[in-house]
């Protein structure tokens, strides 16, 4: 099974939001995710970008957080 950890990255730094990501889906302004135990959260920004195959993370440009 491949799982995901999702990062902020606003240009300075780069912060961990979610881990264990599961699925991904895009709506409006940004993306809401969905973890292995149904944990979701809406992370508002714009994708940066993605590693399938060594370190499983997905890169975020930073525009906010809202959880739903």
């Amino acid at each position: 099974m491949c799982m995901s950890t999702v990062y902020f990255d606003d240009g300075a730094h780069r912060e961990e939001v979610m881990r264990d990501v599961v699925w991904m889906e895009a709506e409006g302004n940004g993306f809401l995710c969905f973890s292995l135990l149904g944990d979701r959260k809406f992370l508002k920004g714009k994708l940066k970008n993605i590693d399938f195959l060594e370190e499983h993370k997905v890169v975020i440009e930073k525009g906010g957080e809202k959880e739903s």
